[in-house]
């Protein structure tokens, strides 16, 4: 098995990508820097800069001579080795520091290159090293095409590497950089100073990669599992509907109630879904074909869990098209139940997620389902309006458990979650809204989705200020429901008591 094993490991992707686009041999032509955000086009060159130090760093850690062609020949900087660590996590395996530095800026930039080069003498090697601009302010200039002579930006670094007295070692955190135009055009660092660190560290291995040991000897693993979505995508014809968006998830459960957990791999359109067997010695065996699961639909998701109270799970499948759900028999199969939803009217949208919870304290499950519009040309496509606020996507569904293997959409609890996918945040609760709607899910405060003691539902905005407006909906539906509707005013948080 070990060879079987290594020759799977050993597998490389080499996708065959679609024909390129005109398209983009134009997009190549326009350059960062020629409309109004002229800090692009620098932050472009600094970017490359940065890029080589990532090179440079990985190839040789204990040598960053590198770094004084960026240093400015008055460069001065503020000492990189921390001058405070507060421990967040000593316990193993991973221990956990946060860490400060000092605000005075008196090195040169002989003295700061040693005392860098201090700060990472515990690495041995350096596995990954990577520079991002968060921030960029550039001093204003008389014209466009002039230069700034100065510019400040903020840098999140992240290292990780291993070293003689660890396994791991990884630190992420804030520089701020202030350059400098040189007499070349280019631009070198004036002031260095270190805002903040965090440091994880791991003395052994925590996780160890068993995949390929636990499936390799599945010939669904390395015949499709091990295949991406760029390489299916070359293969299968695109009426089968596989798109780019690789939104298929995974999931577990005992099916046979033996005390281990299956596994349940979702796959793209035109390519089955995967069921394997926990064997119980750290393998797994591939029943697709036995369960009657391997459907080939576009599957978002898979939620096992006792939709009829027998003692054993079943599992709703969210498709693109729409949910189905397959009735544990017993003995490792599941049979299709139709019909199983019933909507009043046929759902807009495609289904991109779900969640179960008893919301009525009945004893059994019910389920929550989540819609988005996705862009499908200019014909089939409802813009979002007002763009900055959509309120004409397509809503989600609650569906009520009728205890006969069907759901049935309620209207009883006013719930519509919705949001828009121009504001990225979570909406306030608002009964009946459509909106351009994204994964958004009712949530509890500090409890799970799944728990059905409580019949609460939280619903944050994550920071968005309210409308007055919406409050005001809030609260009238919450009064006419006989609910208690309570607000905090650090957080703009509604907890609906049902």
């Amino acid at each position: 098995m070990g060879s079987e094993v290594h020759s799977v490991q050993g597998f490389y992707l080499h996708p065959r990508y679609p024909a390129e686009r005109p398209l983009d041999s134009t997009l190549l032509k326009a350059k960062a820097g020629f409309d109004t955000f002229i800090t692009e086009r620098y932050a472009d060159e600094l970017a490359g800069t940065l890029t080589q130090w990532s090179q440079a760093i990985v190839h040789s850690p204990h040598d960053l001579s590198f770094l004084l062609n960026s240093l400015a020949a008055d460069f001065t900087g503020a000492s990189p080795v921390a001058s405070e660590s507060r421990p967040v996590r000593t316990q193993p395996p991973v221990e956990v520091h946060q860490k400060k530095f000092a605000e005075e800026i008196a090195l040169n930039r002989e003295a700061f290159l040693r005392a860098l080069q201090s700060s990472l003498r515990d690495f041995s090697e350096i596995d990954a090293a990577e520079f991002q601009i968060t921030s960029i302010n550039a001093s204003p200039v008389g014209s466009s095409s002039d230069a700034p002579g100065r510019i400040e930006t903020r840098i999140r670094y992240e290292i990780a590497g291993t070293g003689e007295a660890f396994h791991r070692d990884q630190r992420v955190g804030n520089w701020q950089l202030v350059w400098k135009r040189s007499e070349g055009n280019g631009f070198r660092v004036a002031t260095w100073r270190t805002l903040d660190e965090t440091q994880a560290r791991a003395a052994s291995p925590i996780y160890a990669d068993i995949t390929a040991a636990a499936l390799g000897h599945n010939s669904s693993y390395a015949a499709q599992m091990l295949h991406g979505t760029d390489y299916w995508r070359t293969l299968i014809d695109g009426a089968c509907g596989i798109d780019v968006y690789g939104h298929n998830g995974v999931s577990v459960a005992d099916i046979d109630n033996d005390g281990f957990d299956e596994l349940y791999v979702c796959q793209a359109a035109g390519l089955p879904n995967r069921l394997y067997r926990n064997r119980g010695d750290g393998t797994f065996e591939d029943i697709t074909e036995s369960s009657g699961l391997g459907i080939l639909d576009n599957t978002v998701c898979a939620l096992f869990a006792d939709y009829n109270n027998d003692g054993r799970q079943e599992v709703i499948l969210v498709t693109s098209s729409g949910p189905i759900l397959f009735v544990n028999d017993g003995s490792g199969k599941f049979r299709h139940q139709p019909d199983a939803f019933q909507f009043a009217s046929p759902p807009q949208g495609t289904f991109t997620g779900a969640a179960v919870a008893d919301y009525d304290r009945d004893g059994w499950l019910d389920i929550y389902f989540c819609l988005y519009t996705y862009y499908q040309g200019t014909g089939q496509y409802r813009y979002p309006l007002p763009y900055h606020d959509a309120e004409n996507g397509p809503p989600n569904f609650l569906m009520r458990n009728n205890r006969d293997g069907t759901f049935r959409v309620t209207t009883m609890m006013g719930l519509r979650i919705c949001m828009s996918p121009t504001c990225g945040r979570l909406p306030a609760f608002a009964p009946q809204c459509r909106t351009s709607s994204r994964k958004t899910l009712p949530r509890r405060r500090g409890r799970s989705i799944t728990s059905t003691r409580w019949g609460i539902h939280c619903l944050r905005t994550m920071g968005r200020d309210l409308r007055t407006s919406q409050i005001r909906r809030a609260r009238e539906w919450a009064a006419g429901h006989g609910r208690a509707m309570h607000s905090t005013l650090t957080t703009t948080d509604f907890l609906i008591s049902t």
